[in-house]
């Protein structure tokens, strides 16, 4: 098997002809969605997360909106084929207006089937990110059981005659073609998880209707953490392990002693501080002689194995080729300055590699594109801040966790059961990228208490259970 970059097509894409260097990924393997574009005026964007929930179902559906075609605030679409004198029908429109619209005549969504309908904005970046998150969590061919218990779901039909009067009147979507995955799907452990507690809230029409949001929310979050942590972790990382995140519950106090503050945020934005070098990086390892590759640092790990000596030996020769050429024409950093760290010297392939991702992560620092490189992160810190992040005095902000979004986790984690023990429903939380330290475990055992659904089984307290909260 031979492994090699292909040289001529690293010169092209990076635009090394021209004698300088265009940072272009997402043409060889597409990991994250953002771009180096962000500015402020594309907060609104990532606040308003429901166009995502649209796009992802549509995706789902095999659908699309048109939103010149479909205006579901006229009312009369809804009452064409009542048969009903005209004053009866104005009585039916205010009924309606009242029971299925708020107070900006906007359609309540009270059926999964009205996901379908959330408009999404032109040119908006929800529209990319509900693309990404569906083809990491759902677009593979696990995904197939529970995309067809999905499409069930929107069938669903209410026992509600006026609920249903307003479902089969419902503008027709137009078809769209099958979608293919684009995304690599590298956190596999996120994505199976996701399945199955996206089957449990199906299982209940009025349930996937309140909370999916609140679990596409989520798991984004969960995605991209534990993605900037195990391309930190490069070649000792494990699909299918979870990394450590600690969180802060919303309504405790902190300090720089605790783990939240020590593992949580603080660690977790100095992993993501890199991901436009990652994304560059595997972008040029993917620009190889393997047609249709889309290696990550897992892949490559596992594909070193079957190299033989000389093969691994005429990779890294190509690798030091291509590092010396976009060394060359990167002109406004100090590359007598730049000093390699040895981190596995065992292995040259290795070496080269990390090498490599420390070079461009450098010049990023160092050189005239450090806000371009900030940019590119800037989408998802900021959709934390939004969502995950609390400031907490002069310790700044802490990864944060509410009351609300706490006791729907602990739903997904219980599920059917009648009870959980509570040390189980700790290592739940764990599986999905949440730990807490002993102050708040603590804080959550009263906060159990206080809402009656903890029980114990000895004056000990060694078995303490969790009882169901659906």
């Amino acid at each position: 098997m031979q492994f090699i970059i292909d040289e001529q097509k690293f010169k092209k894409d990076y635009g090394i002809d021209n004698n300088s260097v265009k940072h272009s990924t997402a043409k060889n393997i597409k990991i994250l969605p953002y771009t180096t574009k962000y500015e402020k005026k594309h907060k609104e964007q990532i606040e308003s997360f429901n166009s995502c929930i649209g796009e992802f179902c549509r995706l789902i559906y095999n659908k699309k909106l048109n939103n010149e075609e479909v205006n579901l605030k006229d009312i009369d679409i809804f009452i064409k084929d009542v048969e009903s004198n005209s004053s009866d029908k104005i009585v039916l429109k205010g009924l309606i207006k009242n029971i299925f619209f708020d107070e900006n005549d906007n359609m309540n969504t009270f059926h999964p089937k009205l996901l379908n309908y959330i408009n999404m904005p032109k040119s908006d970046y929800n529209s990319t990110l509900a693309i990404f998150l569906y083809d990491v969590l759902l677009n593979n061919e696990d995904g197939k059981e529970i995309k067809e218990k999905i499409n069930q779901c929107f069938d669903y039909k209410p026992d509600n005659v006026m609920e249903l009067l307003i479902l089969n009147n419902l503008p027709e979507l137009k078809n769209d073609k099958e979608y293919l995955q684009n995304y690599k799907c590298i956190c596999s452990n996120v994505s199976k998880l996701f399945k199955i507690d996206l089957e449990f809230i199906l299982n209940d029409p009025e349930l996937f209707t309140n909370e999916f949001q609140s679990l596409l929310e989520y798991y984004y979050f969960f995605y991209v953490s534990q993605l900037s942590i195990k391309l930190s972790r490069f070649f000792d990382s494990n699909r299918e392990s979870t990394e450590e995140i600690y969180f802060n519950l919303d309504w405790e106090a902190t300090s720089k002693s605790r783990s939240s503050y020590i593992l949580g945020w603080k660690m977790l934005e100095s992993n993501l501080k890199s991901l436009f070098s990652h994304a560059n990086t595997l972008e040029i390892l993917n620009i190889n002689n393997i047609k249709d590759s889309r290696y990550d640092y897992i892949d490559i790990n596992q594909m070193i194995d079957q190299l033989s000596n000389e093969e691994k030996l005429e990779f890294t020769d190509s690798l030091k080729s291509i590092k010396s050429q976009y060394k060359k024409v990167i002109i406004d950093v100090k590359w007598d300055e730049f000093k390699q760290v040895e981190k596995y010297s065992d292995d040259p392939m290795k070496q080269e590699i990390y090498d490599l991702f420390k070079c461009i992560d450098y010049q990023f620092i160092k050189g005239g594109r450090l806000p371009r490189y900030t940019a590119y992160r800037n989408w998802f810190e900021e959709y934390c801040k939004s969502n995950f992040l609390r400031r907490r005095g002069s310790l700044g902000y802490a990864l944060n966790i509410t009351q609300e979004r706490l006791l729907f986790i602990t739903k997904l984690c219980i599920k059917d059961k009648e009870k959980i023990k509570l040390k189980d429903l700790f290592e739940e939380y764990k599986k999905r990228g949440i730990y807490f330290d002993r102050d708040s475990q603590s804080k959550i055992v009263d906060l159990f208490e206080k809402l009656n659904i903890i029980e114990k089984k000895s004056d000990s307290g060694d078995a303490q259970y969790v009882k169901s909260i659906l």
